[in-house]
């Protein structure tokens, strides 16, 4: 969870504006106020949805940090609220820190008296939407922005998508098994992986390495042992020794950059697979030190 303070937006308008920021991205149709604070009848931030359901969603922002202090201005603004009518919607209350269990017992009351539907953005709830906007903090903590970055400014890589080479003489019994073909003459066991791979972070990623591990292993002889045991003609790319449990890594050069929110596809040879055993198989992508895609499980049948 993103650790922020937010008392220091120092500025209460300032924290009514970062709210209705936040709220536009789940409420496209909210309305600010702003008129004078007498005359805005309990409302900071408006979002009209009669059109839709019959109702109206308001965020009323309270910039302080005593919630005790602050009780004789909610109560000012409940009763603005349904001052006029009695008010038929959703009031949110938005504060820069968090509640107690006290204070939120406190306001289900005040509010279960004039029949109003409140919730509560306290500081964990803006800092949830907030991490979810990183361009809202830019805007509003550019000062400390920049510490934050790292935060947020990081590769994310996921599988959008694996299948097998079909010039590869291996096919796929089933989602998670592959079977090395024994029709006709073998004229490369190598084990080729057709891959595309997503970036949704912020900034480019470079896959640096791959890492092939077997394991469950055990052997399954084919013909006659000696000159009668196959071994494959290898074009070098992830060599797994012939099936050797454990893990085989090799590095990719030159490495492959996958730009921030693209696609990037490429091809996964795994060599020196040999012939005669069973087993499992498990690869994953080095996105710099730390990043790291496990591709899933393949059951290996020779």
């Amino acid at each position: 969870m993103l650790d922020l303070d937010l008392m220091l937006l120092r500025d209460p308008e300032r924290f009514e504006e970062m709210c209705f920021r936040l709220a536009r991205y789940e409420f496209p149709d909210t309305v600010p106020f702003r008129t004078a604070r007498s005359w805005d009848s309990g409302r900071d931030v408006v979002v009209d949805l009669a059109g839709r359901s019959g109702g109206h969603v308001v965020l009323q922002c309270k910039f302080m940090g005593d919630l005790t202090a602050a009780k004789p201005k909610i109560v000012a603004s409940l009763d603005a609220l349904v001052k006029e009518t009695p008010y038929e919607g959703r009031w949110i209350l938005c504060l820069p820190v968090d509640p107690s269990g006290k204070f939120w017992d406190w306001l289900k009351c005040e509010c279960d008296k004039r029949d109003i539907q409140v919730s509560m953005w306290g500081r964990s709830e803006l800092l949830a939407r907030l991490e979810q906007h990183p361009d809202v903090i830019e805007t509003f903590f550019y000062r400390v922005f920049a510490e934050l970055a790292l935060h947020f400014r990081s590769a994310s890589l996921d599988l959008y998508e694996l299948k097998l080479d079909p010039e590869c003489q291996w096919n796929q019994a089933d989602a998670g098994t592959l079977c090395l073909s024994m029709c006709g003459n073998v004229g490369s066991a190598d084990l080729v992986l057709d891959i595309v791979v997503r970036n949704r972070g912020t900034v480019g990623a470079a896959i640096t390495g791959i890492q092939a591990e077997v394991f469950d292993w055990h052997m399954k002889m084919h013909g006659l042992p000696g000159e009668g045991l196959l071994f494959s003609k290898i074009t070098y790319a992830v060599s797994i020794q012939n099936g050797r449990p454990g893990v085989h890594a090799t590095r990719c050069e030159p490495p492959l950059k996958v730009n921030a929110g693209d696609l990037e596809r490429f091809k996964i040879r795994i060599t020196d697979t040999g012939y005669a055993w069973n087993g499992g198989l498990r690869v994953s992508l080095q996105a710099g030190p730390q990043e790291k895609l496990f591709l899933p499980v393949l059951r290996i049948r020779t």
